[in-house]
């Protein structure tokens, strides 16, 4: 049985593409930016909203690693890609890292899907938490940072 992991695929879902309870969900807000504006920083000590986006990227793919059977990719990869350097003159990366979120997302709800309740209480490889403290995290932590892209946006109208 997965009630609860069901439940945890439905806070994704809003998040990534529903209706939230805060108001707008990533795929809207992403869509009023242009690469443009995702390629600007506010300021000297911002990050850019492109920058924001691969940081999401990244701790999806962490997940990600912890899910599928056969993964290699360890703790210090996803540190070291963590805030990845991104060339700022490539337009193109907006809609690839676009496109990474919602392949992201697509196979995080898949892996999820397939999984019981039980590796809620599991604990996670090289961490100190179990999978629904990651989870219930990793809504979090898009919901921060979607906030950081939203202020971001209306900083470089």
């Amino acid at each position: 049985m997965n009630k609860e992991i069901q439940y945890i695929i439905k806070l994704l879902q809003a998040v990534y593409d529903g209706t939230p309870w805060y108001g707008q969900n990533i795929k809207q807000i992403c869509s009023e930016i242009n690469a443009t504006t995702a390629l600007r920083k506010p300021n000297e000590q911002s990050h850019s909203i492109l920058e924001l986006l691969y940081h999401m990227i990244t701790w999806r793919e962490f997940i990600i690693s912890r899910l599928q059977a056969g993964s290699d990719k360890t703790m210090k990869y996803f540190e070291e890609n963590d805030w990845r350097k991104l060339d700022h003159s490539d337009s193109s990366l907006w809609d690839k890292g676009l496109k990474l979120l919602e392949d992201t997302q697509m196979l995080l709800i898949r892996l999820l899907d397939n999984q019981e309740d039980e590796l809620l209480n599991k604990q996670v490889a090289e961490r100190e938490y179990n999978y629904r403290t990651l989870l219930h995290g990793i809504i979090q932590h898009d919901v921060y940072h979607l906030g950081q892209i939203a202020y971001a946006k209306k900083l470089l109208k």
